[in-house]
């Protein structure tokens, strides 16, 4: 095969066209230009307040830890209001409205984070105090406004306190009927034991003893759990005063905090012995009657029906009318 020696012409008309054709081609307009690459992710933290626009735009995200100023200003909302407390079935509106006072303060706190940080105080405040922590410690401040909340509330008011549940205090649960704290039994610090191992706990002092005592039962149950922890074997009359000398009456209701036990010193009286012959009153005996029931054993196993004062003609047959320290006969 031979090839073709002849020159092909060159057309410059349509090598121009072909140009102005590649040009539309790479220049044409009609196409989407590509999606720009994405920004990359903002990773929102605690921020440094450098940048107050990225504050208002974002949520700032709250860190569990309060700070001094905080618990301050809780502990010092909560006594405010502390009056208010249990006056009604419901105290969630309560803490709602210490919440937006925190807001107002510059605190972003919840009604429950604001109900578990005053939980957590009062039972580290039980804690420290069964436990005689010295005053350095930062928190021992905080401790102090409690103690002074919780007399303030035993002096001025009677709260009433409703029975607890079986094994979850109220103030562990925060339900649409609010928390009632006023009856808190105050428990060791979250992570230790449980609260329902304790229930109602009051403290007991008498004389160099002190002991733990559990109000979650009856009356009688109270006062005889109170005989077996300080071996009372007498069914003497006792009661219990308060740290402002106020006598409490022994139930599931009492207010919890320190108590000391008194206990009723009986009647003493005098009893002649006489020398056999003779008949005469040579010294005296001294007796003591506890219950009427002491009383009328006594006359009963030495076979009277009375006493009678040793100087005058006055008849005794029950405890009441016994004068103490004075001297008896007995009458046949």
């Amino acid at each position: 095969m031979y090839l073709s020696e002849k020159p092909r012409p060159i057309d410059f008309y349509k090598e121009e066209g072909a140009r102005d054709m590649m040009i539309e081609v790479v220049s044409n307009g009609d196409l989407p230009p590509p999606p720009p690459p994405p920004p990359p992710p903002m990773i929102l933290g605690e921020s440094s307040g450098e940048d107050p626009e990225v504050e208002i735009k974002a949520p700032k995200k709250r860190a569990e830890t309060w700070v001094q100023d905080e618990t301050r200003s809780l502990i010092g909302l909560r006594r405010e209001m502390d009056s208010l407390f249990n006056t009604s079935k419901s105290n969630k509106h309560l803490w709602e409205q210490i919440s937006a006072k925190m807001r107002e303060k510059g605190f972003d706190r919840s009604p429950t984070m604001c109900t578990d940080k005053w939980r957590n105080l009062l039972k580290e405040f039980k804690k420290a105090k069964h436990q005689d922590r010295g005053s350095g410690s930062a928190k021992m401040s905080y401790y102090k406004e409690i103690d002074e909340i919780l007399r303030e509330r035993s002096k001025n008011v009677q709260y009433k306190s409703p029975t607890p549940p079986p094994k979850v205090d109220s103030f562990m649960q925060f339900a649409d009927k609010g928390i009632d704290d006023t009856s808190i039994s105050f428990g060791p610090v979250e992570g230790g034991e449980s609260q329902s191992c304790c229930g109602r706990v009051i403290s007991v002092k008498w004389g160099d003893y002190t002991r733990r005592i559990g109000i979650d039962g009856t009356p009688e149950a109270i006062k005889e759990a109170i005989r077996a922890a300080f071996r009372l074997r007498t069914k003497r009359t006792f009661w219990l005063e308060d740290e402002d000398q106020i006598i409490r009456s022994i139930d599931r209701e009492m207010p919890l905090g320190n108590y000391t036990l008194h206990i009723d010193e009986g009647m003493a009286i005098k009893l002649p012995l006489y020398d056999e012959p003779d008949h005469i009153p040579v010294h005296t005996e001294d007796k003591i009657f506890y219950t009427e029931d002491d009383f009328r054993d006594f006359l009963t196993r030495r076979g009277w029906i009375c006493l009678r004062e040793f100087d005058s003609y006055r008849n005794i047959d029950n405890m009441d009318d016994l004068r103490p320290g004075a001297i008896y006969r007995g009458v046949s």
